[in-house]
């Protein structure tokens, strides 16, 4: 049981990338407040740093592959989570991402009077801007990640702090390499970097296309380099075998950003490894694979901002190209890489077009942050 005098802290994160971040919250609060309990809902990083976890959401989310599974599983989990919240009354409710679940998780406490902070918020100025009036219903602070996202929600009347990206808080982060040193690799010896993304149905529908586009380009460039990055040892197995007998490619169990530290061009799924690409100041072609007929029927409709991929949202205009939906356009996406790679002078300016847009943007300290705001809501702090 958990001493009723102890100012308790309650987390909780739904995914992996989310689990990670947590961890790098409560390791920060357990060096600046030790004397706090964490307990929550998240995964093994987060219980490495010594949150109790109610629930590994983590490891049970990846058994749960059914529809049907997930809604019976969340619906009692959430039953738990309002027991405990009745039950030990934390001091704070800290909801990380995942609004499919974390909305719930907030008003759970918001309707017991339990103040909540929402970190790393709701993309809810791509789509779903209605949405804004249950966030401020469900959270008393925001802690934003991305520069542009505190004068939105700020301008919807919700109290908001931009604390930074939690990516450049991991101690593995790797710094870019001098800009110099990447304009010495000759143009017929291109490092080509393929990233289909770490989610088995990215890997399914983009890695083939990937590995089509690389055998293009080794035919116009046959001295070509080609590497990849597995999150795990199965994801590494997969991407193995099917380039086997179709590229050789060198496939690593590293960053994103050592994979593209030295690489001319990356194709890359569209999501927060463009930010990764970017901090390399790496040049990049950004694909995602959407379902065509949802797409025109709905998502075009339903999506307000005018670029998908990130760096382009944050440069607020196409500074790399982007092929979202990637539909049947695999032709398109292969004359364009063919077109940089034979063209240094584009590539020197999208690499320094990029340096100059994420500069200001890679700065450690997210979760020291966090914690600021953490002791600005609780009481006697």
């Amino acid at each position: 049981m958990i001493d009723e005098q102890a100012t308790t802290i309650f987390i909780s994160a739904a995914e992996a990338s989310a689990d990670k971040h947590a961890a790098a919250l409560v390791g920060q609060l357990r060096r600046e407040l030790p004397e706090i309990d964490c307990n929550g809902l998240g995964g093994p990083a987060m219980q490495r740093q010594g949150c109790n976890l109610l629930e590994n959401l983590v490891d049970r989310s990846a058994m749960l592959t059914h529809a049907i599974s997930q809604v019976g599983f969340y619906y009692k989990l959430l039953g738990r989570v309002k027991q405990y919240f009745q039950q030990q009354r934390p001091s704070l409710v800290v909801v990380i991402d995942s609004p499919a679940w974390n909305f719930h998780v907030a008003k759970a406490a918001k309707d017991l009077g339990i103040p909540v902070l929402y970190y790393i918020v709701p993309q809810l100025w791509a789509w779903g801007a209605w949405r804004a009036g249950k966030l401020r219903r469900r959270a008393d602070r925001l802690a934003c990640i991305l520069p542009f996202e505190q004068q939105w929600f700020s301008e919807r009347d919700i109290q908001v702090d931009y604390v930074g990206h939690p990516l450049f808080d991991d101690d593995n982060f790797v710094k870019a390499a001098d800009p110099h040193g990447k304009e010495n690799n000759h143009n017929d010896f291109p490092t080509i970097a393929l990233l289909p993304g770490s989610r088995d149905h990215e890997i399914e529908r983009l890695w083939p296309v990937m590995l089509k586009i690389g055998c293009r380009i080794k035919d116009e460039f046959p001295q070509a380099r080609f590497v990849t990055t597995a999150v795990s040892e199965r994801y590494e197995n997969i991407l193995q075998r099917q380039a086997s007998g179709k590229l050789d490619i060198e496939i690593r169990r590293t960053s994103i950003e050592a994979v593209t530290r030295h690489a001319d061009l990356t194709l890359v799924a569209s999501g927060t490894a463009t930010l990764e690409v970017a901090a390399q100041h790496c040049p990049m072609i950004v694909m995602y694979h959407v379902n065509l007929a949802q797409w025109y029927l709905a998502g075009r409709w339903i999506i307000k901002s005018k670029y998908i991929c990130l760096v382009n949202i944050l440069a607020d205009k196409e500074l790399v190209p982007e092929f979202i939906p990637l539909g049947f356009r695999q032709k398109q996406v292969t004359r364009k890489v063919l077109e940089l790679l034979n063209n240094t002078d584009q590539l020197r300016q999208m690499r320094n077009n990029l340096r100059e847009l994420i500069e200001p943007i890679v700065q450690p300290g997210a979760a020291e942050k966090v914690v600021g705001i953490i002791k600005q809501m609780l009481p006697n702090y």
